[in-house]
């Protein structure tokens, strides 16, 4: 009996000893424990003014199909998914309106530079989010606002290089397979600022 007793000393013993010495190294910053109070913070990139937050009504997926400047479809049906902080995959960040920089820091390789809102002469009203590469010499991005079209809530695709419209997107792949390929005939072909 007095083994037992012993022996359960002695564990309880080591264990009090074991988290002690971790302790003891967690506190003094011993790089070969985890420091759990220790914060990582992500490097500033030069000219980000922070994310940009999608307007609710624009957020899920949409789906269309693609046609060109000759009035030719696309056959196929494609989507695009819509977050809070994302449109295609790629992370939306405002940028400083004076920003000068002309290599794209690693962090915002995949970034666009986002702007919000964007109107075009003749356009019904319609607010565009306007997306461009985070550092991009000439205007090669896109622009997407919501629209009613059809009694439906559609998404207009627009280029930023010729303003002329590119996509409608609907909110159903059935929407999109039915009127897929249309575009509203009292928007006008190419926005004008």
């Amino acid at each position: 009996m007095k083994k037992k007793v012993n022996f359960k000393l002695a564990e309880i013993l080591v264990a009090l000893l074991v988290l002690l010495v971790l302790g003891i190294c967690v506190s003094q910053g011993n790089s070969n424990f985890a420091d759990f109070n220790k914060v990582v913070e992500a490097k500033h990139v030069k000219g980000d003014l922070g994310k940009f937050t999608v307007p609710k009504k624009m957020r899920g997926t949409w789906y269309g199909k693609y046609f060109d400047i000759n009035g030719i479809k696309a056959k196929k049906i494609n989507k695009i998914k819509i977050t809070a902080h994302t449109i295609a995959g790629s992370p939306l960040h405002k940028q400083e309106a004076n920003f000068k920089g002309t290599k794209i820091p690693k962090a915002a390789r995949n970034w666009s530079r986002t702007y919000y809102p964007v109107k075009f002469k003749k356009d019904k009203g319609i607010k565009y989010i306007s997306m461009y590469p985070w550092v991009s010499p000439a205007l090669s991005g896109e622009s997407l606002g919501l629209y009613h079209y059809k009694g439906h809530k559609v998404l207009i695709d627009r280029t930023t290089s010729s303003f002329r419209i590119t996509n409608v997107y609907w909110k159903t792949r059935k929407l999109a397979k039915k009127y897929g390929g249309h575009k509203p005939k009292e928007l006008k072909r190419y926005g004008e600022w």
